[in-house]
Formats: structure tokens, C-alpha cells, sequence
């Protein structure tokens, strides 16, 4: 009965040692942790030596108490199966608890325990573990949209504490603050890359850029009116921006596209002066559609300038090159004699007017726009050469054949059967003259008598009142001696050549004078040589 009372003195004395001389514990306080990290807790006490001394690691996260590690200093080390891999002992500190690799589900409450056999177990005070962590953003728009739409970006982001929010534009600030979302009206030229940056304790991220494309109708830079050449190659390009890009439906009165690029519209001009061509471009896209339309007139003029967007610099052109003689287009080779005069006209379609020409004769240069020379033996070599406003090619040639003159037979160089019969009908004609002439010679002969084939008589009267008046209308002599009777003797007197008689007579006073033949007036023939 002794025994059993000592004993139990004993216990109560060593419990009561112990509590005087217990152990002292505290845990380092910890930082902000951030996920993938590596944490150490340490378990501090005192005194450090003595009996034994086992060190637990528990979890008392929300009132639980799990065992995580035991440590009987210089004995052994256990981690609890539950943590194995996660928390483990440092094999050269007794004190630390670590944990490799911190993830944000470690995050809590953590205590130790020391056991000393010379005292009572203390416990430590609680340390809590708080765990940060940031994951990639995630930034969310609808794209396409028109232009004048309104555009809501969104990021969306999982982290601790908060993040904060920063969004930009091909690497330009937007925005930067708190706000998760950044609104805006889609202009085209908020086309373009955007991102979302975030940042808190446990670092900073963004997300990859995205693109937000703005579509708008197309829009056609209206082109002016335009004059090309006859002939000409027309080429039109309107300057369309439109996003996504226009389609191109061409339509024209008149003119056919000739060219496979969908984005012009090419044609071959008349050679009409005045025709008037309408082309018109409609271009449509996913938001709308537009047209516009470019009238061309076909005018004569040697060049032509091609506006901005509507046309490429080409030459005027009024038809095809070719050589005329004499109203007949040559065709390779013409035909002419030594010394024969040559004249060629130069022609573009059916004018020698709307271009401009120069010529070569034998290789040498001729000024002159209507090309004339004489054909030389050993023929020439003729080229009209298109300067300018000519088509392509723009040079025609010939061959002038020169042979030598052939001696005159038939019509050709000689006098011909129409010259001959002209001469014949000539002659005849003077002949038939010259006998309508004979005959009225003769025919004056036969009015009255003649002395010889030399004379011929005057119609004359001569007053009897005056001799020297002669009155015409008769065949008369004058009177050998001024009466009647005298005439009467004397009527076909001869006379060869004029005397007196002819020209002189006495006058008979002026009594029953007058200028009209009467009975005193007397009448005979006067010859006269003719």
C-alpha cells in the first residue's frame, strides 16, 4: 500500500516538472504563396536538446486535425500516405515542412507538435498558408461586324487576389483598370488585333491577339467623262475600297469586255467619230451594294492621256495603214513606167486626217504628206510610217515596179483608132466649111455682070440733083454726062477703075434735091473691083 502512494507521488511530481519546464513552439509566419511554388514551414522550439524529441506536422484546416508528418529527431522521418508526395521532411532541417510544388487547394491551416519526453507535448500556434495564383485570360468579341456596330471585348480570367484588366490595339492602350469588358462603335478602322493583358500578386498575362474585321459597303471614286481616239484600246479601272472585298459585275452599251481581269473592263473604240460608250461597274459585297457609271466618246484627236485608276497611256488609233494611188489601195507591189509620175497618199482607215505619217522613199526621209516622184529604172521601196495616233503596226510598205517604155501600139503612148477618127471628122468638117463658102462666092457672081473673075458690083444711086451723093440700093453707073439720056447711051459702059466719074461730079444746084431717088434721079452700074 506504500508502494502504490510513492508511485503516484512521482507521476505527479514529474507532471508537475513538466509543466514548468515545458517547451516552447512557433511557426515562422509565410508570405503570399503563389501556385507552382515551393513552400517551407518551419517548426521552431525550445529547448532543442534533452530527451527525445518528435515533431508532428498537422493540417487543422476548418477544425480537422490530420496528421501529415512525423519526425522523431535523429530517429526517423514519416510522411502519412495521404500527403505522401506532396508535403515531405528536410532531410537537413529537423523543423521544416515542405512542400514542393504549391497548389491553391494547399491553401490553409498548419500547426506542429513537439514531444518531449522530459516534458509535456506543446502545441504550436496555427499558420495559415494562402496560396495566390493567375491563369491564361480568355478574350471573347463577335467578329465580323458592319461598320457602325457596336463591339463589346470581354476577358475572362480565373485568379487571386482579382486581376486587373488592360486591353489594346496593335499593341496600343485601349483601356486600363478594374473592368473585365471594353465597348465601342466598329469604325473601319478599328479593324485590326486586340488583346487582353492581366496582372495581380501572382504575375501578369495577356492573351494572344485576335482580330476583330469591320466590314463596310463598297465605295466607287467616281471617274469624269472621257474622249478616246477612234480605234483606241480603252482600259477602265474605277478605285473600289470595300471590306470584304467587292465583287465586280461590269455591264456597257455598245462594247464588249475583252479582257479576263474581273476588275476592269477593257474594249476597242469605233472608228465613228461621236460614238458615245456608257460603262458602268456595280460592285457589291457582304453589307451592300454600289454603282457607278463613265461615259466615253469617241472624238479625232491624235493622243490620248488616261486618267488616274481609269485608263492605261496608248495611241491613238484610226483603223489600219495602207497606200493609195489614185483612188486604189496598193497592196504589196504597183506597176509603173521609166519616167512615169508616181503620187501616193498615205491612209489610216479612209483618212489621211486624226494622225500623223511621215515617209520613206528608197530609205531616205520625204517631208511631203502626199508622196510624188518620178519612177526610176531598178524600181523603189515605199514606207508610210504611222508617228503618231497610228495603229499597230504602225508602218505599211510597197514595191513600186519600174519597167521600160514600150514603143506606141494601140491606144496605149500612140495616136489611137478614137484620135484618127477624130482627125478624119475634123477634115471633113473644114471641107463641108470651105464649100458652103465656094458656093456663096459664087452665088454673089451670078447677081450681076463682071468684067472678070476679079470684079464685082456695088449697089449705088446717084442723084441727079447731086452727083456727088451716092444713094445704095441699085445697080448704077454713074451718068457720063448728068442726064438721063446720057445714062441710058452710056449704061454698060466698062470702066476698070475708078476716075472721076466715080468720085466727082459738078453739082446742080439744090433745087429738087433730096435724099430720096425720083424721077430726076438716075440709076446706072458702077463696077468695082473686089
Amino acid at each position: 500500500m506504500a508502494l502504490k502512494v510513492n508511485f503516484a507521488v512521482v507521476i505527479y511530481m514529474a507532471v508537475l516538472i513538466s509543466i514548468c519546464t515545458g517547451v516552447t513552439v512557433n511557426i515562422d509566419n509565410l508570405d503570399d504563396v503563389i501556385e507552382g511554388s515551393e513552400t517551407r514551414m518551419i517548426c521552431n522550439y525550445n529547448p532543442t536538446s534533452g530527451s527525445t524529441i518528435i515533431i508532428t506536422w498537422r493540417n487543422v484546416t476548418g477544425g480537422a486535425s490530420d496528421d501529415i508528418a512525423t519526425n522523431v529527431v535523429g530517429v526517423s522521418k514519416l510522411v502519412q500516405p495521404a500527403y505522401d508526395g506532396i508535403f515531405s521532411l528536410d532531410p537537413n532541417d529537423d523543423r521544416v515542412l515542405v512542400i514542393a510544388n504549391t497548389l491553391r487547394s494547399y491553401s490553409g491551416d498548419y500547426q506542429c507538435e513537439v514531444n518531449n519526453f522530459d516534458s509535456p507535448p506543446t502545441t504550436a500556434d496555427v499558420v495559415t498558408l494562402n496560396v495566390i495564383y493567375l491563369e491564361d485570360p480568355v478574350l471573347s468579341f463577335t467578329t465580323p461586324v458592319n461598320e457602325g456596330d457596336p463591339v463589346t471585348l470581354s476577358c475572362d480570367v480565373v485568379s487571386k487576389p482579382n486581376a486587373r484588366f488592360t486591353f489594346k490595339k496593335d499593341g496600343s492602350m485601349l483601356q486600363d483598370g478594374g473592368l473585365s469588358t471594353y465597348t465601342f462603335t466598329a469604325n473601319r478602322n478599328d479593324q485590326g488585333s486586340y488583346t487582353c493583358e492581366v496582372d495581380n500578386n501572382a504575375g501578369t498575362k495577356a492573351t494572344a491577339g485576335q482580330v476583330l474585321n469591320v466590314y463596310f459597303a463598297p465605295e466607287i471614286t467616281a471617274l469624269e467623262d472621257m474622249e478616246v481616239s477612234r480605234g483606241e484600246t480603252v482600259l477602265i479601272s474605277f478605285d473600289v475600297e470595300a471590306r470584304p472585298a467587292a465583287n465586280y459585275d461590269w455591264s456597257s452599251q455598245g462594247a464588249t469586255d475583252i479582257d479576263s481581269d474581273p476588275e476592269t473592263f477593257r474594249f476597242v473604240a469605233s472608228n465613228n467619230i461621236g460614238d458615245v460608250y456608257t460603262v458602268t461597274l456595280n460592285a457589291s459585297n457582304e453589307v451592300a451594294a454600289r454603282q457607278s457609271s463613265v461615259q466615253v466618246t469617241v472624238v479625232a484627236r491624235t493622243t490620248t492621256l488616261i486618267t488616274t485608276n481609269a485608263f492605261t497611256t496608248q495611241p491613238d488609233s484610226c483603223g489600219s495603214l495602207s497606200i493609195v494611188n489614185d483612188g486604189k489601195k496598193v497592196d504589196g507591189n504597183m506597176n509603173a513606167e521609166v519616167g512615169d509620175d508616181v503620187s501616193l497618199r498615205c491612209l489610216c482607215g479612209d483618212s489621211d486626217e486624226g494622225f500623223e505619217y511621215e515617209w520613206t522613199l528608197d530609205g531616205d526621209k520625204m517631208s511631203e504628206s502626199t508622196l510624188t516622184f518620178t519612177a526610176e529604172k531598178g524600181g523603189h521601196e515605199v514606207v508610210c510610217i504611222g508617228t503618231a495616233g497610228a495603229p499597230e503596226p504602225s508602218s505599211v510598205s510597197i514595191n513600186v515596179l519600174v519597167t521600160d517604155k514600150e514603143p506606141n501600139t494601140g491606144d496605149e503612148g500612140g495616136i489611137g483608132t478614137g484620135a484618127i477618127a477624130g482627125i478624119v471628122v475634123g477634115i471633113l468638117v473644114m471641107l463641108i466649111i470651105l464649100g458652103v463658102v465656094i458656093i456663096i462666092v459664087l452665088k454673089s457672081r451670078d447677081d450681076g455682070p463682071s468684067k472678070s473673075a476679079d470684079s464685082a458690083y456695088m449697089d449705088v444711086t446717084w442723084d441727079t440733083k447731086d452727083p456727088n451723093r451716092v444713094n445704095q440700093g441699085k445697080k448704077t453707073a454713074p451718068p457720063s454726062n448728068g442726064t438721063k439720056e446720057a445714062a441710058k447711051q452710056d449704061a454698060y459702059h466698062p470702066y476698070d477703075a475708078p476716075d472721076d466719074r466715080a468720085y466727082s461730079r459738078p453739082s446742080y444746084g439744090s433745087e429738087d434735091y433730096n435724099d430720096r431717088p425720083d424721077d430726076d434721079d438716075y440709076a446706072n452700074s458702077m463696077p468695082v473691083t473686089v
